[in-house]
């Protein structure tokens, strides 16, 4: 009996002193300020933070044409068209861009029109065969005319072994497929260039220039062939 009285007694000292902890632990949670690191120290369940998702501002493009009136349209005896668009890359990893253009033109029997386009491109290197290949394909769908127009293009750059200094030289040749759906005219074409690259920067340079000189000779039914020339000098910041 003795001894059941002295576990009854020890039970309800230890009962005391857990809710005196108790108590005091509670008055601290009340007494301290609530922060996030406190309630990481404390709170079992840890808070998921999900990151936020950026905007990819960088696969899309925005352009304006003749939205400003020029000095020069003062001397002409009609006005620009004016046009603005966006252009967007849905998906990151395939080259598949699709955009529109509100089109107001100009001259006293003004309209406004308006284009959804669509293009996709790819191109592969064949490190066997030594050359590389690119394909691409464009359209556009006019709501003006009712029609729409698509383009299949193609090109296969061909390297030259012989080296001509700093020059680099390749073969290229590039054909090409429109259908016109408000006709319904299919047209083909192929053009044949040498082409020619050269840098004229060094690495450590801010900016990079490059110079590229293209000769070419394009056949197409039902046209004359015809020969091209073009020298093009890029400058663009060496990132």
């Amino acid at each position: 009996m003795i001894v059941l009285l002295y576990r009854l007694a020890s039970f309800l000292l230890l009962s005391i002193a857990m809710a005196t902890t108790a108590v005091a632990n509670e008055d601290e949670i009340w007494s301290e300020n609530i922060t996030s690191t406190w309630l990481d120290d404390h709170v079992a369940a840890k808070r998921s933070v999900l990151p936020r998702p950026s905007p990819r501002l960088s696969r899309t493009q925005v352009w304006a044409n003749g939205i400003a009136r020029t000095d020069m349209q003062a001397f002409l005896p009609t006005d620009f068209d004016r046009a603005v668009g966006a252009k967007m890359q849905p998906f990151q990893d395939y080259n598949f861009l699709i955009g529109t253009e509100l089109i107001r033109s100009g001259g006293e029997a003004s309209g406004l029109s308006s284009k959804a386009s669509w293009e996709a491109f790819l191109k592969r290197d064949w490190e066997r065969l030594g050359v590389t290949v690119g394909l691409s394909t464009a359209g556009f769908l006019d709501s003006m005319q009712n029609g729409y127009s698509q383009t299949l293009s193609g090109t296969l750059d061909i390297p030259f072994d012989f080296s001509l200094q700093a020059w680099s030289t390749e073969l290229r040749l590039s054909p090409s497929m429109n259908l016109d759906g408000l006709s319904g005219d299919i047209s083909s074409g192929l053009l044949s260039e040498i082409v020619g690259r050269i840098r004229l920067t060094s690495p450590a340079d801010r900016f990079r220039s490059d110079l590229n000189v293209r000769l070419g000779y394009g056949i197409a039914p039902r046209t004359r062939p015809v020969a091209s020339a073009t020298l093009e000098l890029r400058i663009a910041p060496n990132l």
